[in-house]
């Protein structure tokens, strides 16, 4: 038994040491093969296969110093070393053979030659001249019988590099390379996944395949959208397929409010913009991007901000603390901006409604610098934007005096409606000439531009009548053409002037209440002069209320012939409800239209009642709110009487 038991040990110990020296020397022998063939030139590499017994150990070991594959694989390296240096299509096609190409190779000179349309594009050639090529035929048959074994990051760069160059979508490499990412599309991971989604297979001229293809990626993103982790990813997504489904792009906007903290100025901006072109107006995505932004002590990029600037406008989202920071640091540098930049800018700034003093003096100072410089639209540009935020320059008289003779020059240069923008603009400004009025009073000028009902033409319609208002009442030195009686009739006013009436119902009650009922007021006032009142009510000389009906009006049409007189004393007035967005951004300036009405109002001999919006929130009963228009009554004819004197 002992016998047995020591022959076993024995017969162990040596199996023991047969395995150890087998793995070390074949080993070994890997390793000083691989090292030699590194170090040696591929032509001093030969083929020899030995074989030999081991005396001690009693096993036989294969040995190999070179192969045929060792060949092989360096002529594959060699080729596509001269792929990746190749420097035109002609350099790639003296490479291409069916035989010694792999799939690999061919996708690298595939990306070649896409890399290569865009210098063709800017020579004048199109992509006809590769793709007609018959060695590109090549590539594609070398490509198709080698999709199977190629790595997914390689079939899906290709199929990307042909449809840009503008293969043939209904090709047979093409058609391959969808089923081939269909078979694997459950083994892709998010990157390759967003990759995907980034191809151009959107649209009308994509064919049905590739709209199936797309539809499953899009369908694998919205299950697997939680795996996203890279900011970069998301906003990716959010450009390239967010417009393709709705349910997507919320989920990746719910990501994006996770991630906001992570995003760069670059990122924040390309959401933003990707929100405006969309027109979505995620208000808690929004909050959070503006306050990341503001908290940042860096200073914003310039296209980062004039993005920022333009998505804000497109979504009517003016967040302060943003809009603080970007003026502040604009301020400095507005010498060194082109003028397209500017001017969005300055367009983006008004319709935001944001005045900011330093930063528009400095615009004002940029345009008379540069006046030379800028082309007649431009300054209009430029005027639009001030005459909307009611923005007159520190050294206006300069200012005017030499940008009116510019663009009075200038005027036939532009568009119809700028033109009447223009002249709109310098109405509320206080700056019209008889020039320029005589361009926009012509028949022939205002009737193309005011015919119809659309909102469009309705919009000139009221700017024709602000500009004929102020030159009756300011331009007296003007002698040209003027609209007529049957023009400015009220009834070819069919839209209200940015006014909210709903928010104007409870003054017009409380003032009934104070001027003895309902039937002694007109409400809704259209007049004459493109503006319409909210209310309109008179009093007699001791403050008692009238039956406005009865009394002749110089802004009501039609024969008046039976109405009474209205009396020395006695007072008529236009309530105004003046809304949140009738204010220039945090501010209790009027913006230009609405202090343009509040002009010619007075100058038609209205007594204005002013009632504005962060003065009536603070009222809580109804005996609060009619003693506030008691109140308001008592200074406005006051204010009037003063004037007067």
């Amino acid at each position: 038994m002992a016998t047995r038991l020591l022959r076993i040990l024995h017969l162990r110990h040596q199996a023991l040491s047969l395995w150890k020296g087998t793995t070390v020397s074949v080993w070994t022998g890997y390793v000083n093969r691989t090292l030699l063939l590194r170090r040696l030139p591929s032509s001093t590499v030969s083929v020899v296969n030995s074989q030999h017994t081991d005396v001690e150990s009693g096993v036989t070991v294969v040995t190999t110093e070179g192969s045929e594959a060792t060949d092989l694989e360096t002529q594959r390296f060699t080729l596509e070393t001269r792929l990746r240096n190749a420097q035109s299509p002609e350099d790639v096609w003296k490479e291409v053979n069916e035989e010694g190409m792999t799939g690999d190779n061919a996708v690298l000179a595939i990306a070649k030659l896409h890399g290569f349309t865009q210098t063709m594009k800017e020579e004048g050639v199109t992509n006809d001249v590769i793709l007609q090529d018959p060695n590109f035929l090549v590539l594609c048959n070398v490509a198709n019988n080698s999709v199977a074994k190629l790595f997914t990051g390689s079939v899906l760069t290709m199929l990307r590099n042909l449809l840009l160059i503008g293969m043939n979508p209904e090709s047979k490499i093409i058609k391959s390379l969808e089923t081939e990412i269909r078979w694997r599309m459950r083994r892709l991971n998010m990157y390759h996944l967003c990759f995907l989604a980034q191809f151009p297979m959107h649209g009308d001229s994509t064919t049905e395949s590739q709209k199936e293809l797309m539809s499953e990626v899009l369908r694998n993103l919205d299950m697997r959208w939680t795996e996203l982790r890279e900011p970069r990813s998301v906003v990716q997504l959010m450009v390239s397929v967010g417009h393709l489904s709705t349910g997507l792009m919320e989920k990746l906007e719910d990501k994006v409010l996770e991630m906001a903290e992570q995003l760069s100025q670059e990122e924040t901006a390309r959401v933003l913009q990707v929100l405006a072109n969309r027109g979505r107006r995620t208000v808690p995505l929004l909050r959070a991007l503006a306050y990341h932004l503001s908290r940042r002590q860096f200073r914003l990029d310039i296209d980062v901000a004039t993005t920022v600037a333009y998505a804000f406008a497109n979504l009517n989202f003016p967040n302060t603390a943003v809009l603080q920071k970007m003026s502040a640091e604009l301020v400095e540098q507005v010498p060194q901006l082109k003028p397209p930049t500017l001017i969005s800018f300055a367009k983006s700034y008004s319709y935001l409604k944001w005045h900011h003093q330093p930063l528009m003096d400095t615009m004002a100072t940029y345009v008379i610098t540069n006046l030379k410089f800028l082309s007649e639209e431009q300054v209009a540009n430029f005027l639009l934007a001030f005459g909307r935020l009611n923005f007159t320059p520190s050294s206006a008289d300069e200012f005017f005096d030499q940008v009116l003779p510019y663009v009075t020059e200038g005027l036939s240069s532009l568009p119809k409606w700028m033109q009447l923008d223009l002249v709109w603009s310098l109405a509320i400004l206080g700056r019209l000439t008889p020039t320029l009025v005589a361009k926009v009073l012509t028949p022939s000028f205002y009737m193309a531009l005011t015919e119809g009902l659309s909102f469009k033409a309705q919009s000139a319609l009221l700017k024709i009548l602000h500009i004929h208002t102020t030159v009756q009442q300011e331009l007296t030195s003007y002698s040209g053409p003027l609209l007529t009686a049957e023009f400015c009739h009220p009834s070819k006013i069919h839209v209200s002037p940015g006014k909210n009436n709903k928010a104007a119902l409870p003054v017009v009650d409380t003032v009934a209440t104070v001027v003895g009922g309902l039937h002694k007021l007109r409400s809704e006032v259209v007049t004459p002069y493109g503006w319409t009142i909210d209310c309109e009510f008179v009093l007699d000389k001791d403050n008692r209320g009238l039956t406005v009906h009865e009394y002749q009006a110089d802004h009501i049409p039609g024969d008046q012939s039976e109405l009474i007189a209205l009396q020395d004393g006695s007072h008529r007035f236009a309530v105004l409800v003046w809304e949140y967005g009738n204010y220039c951004h945090q501010s209790k300036k009027l913006l230009g239209r609405f202090a343009m009405c509040r002009r010619h109002l007075q100058a038609a001999n209205f007594t204005l009642l002013e009632v504005p919006f962060y003065e009536w929130k603070e009222l809580k009963s109804e005996f609060q709110r009619v003693e506030y228009i008691k109140d308001k009554i008592r200074k406005a004819i006051a204010e009037e009487a003063v004037n007067v004197l």
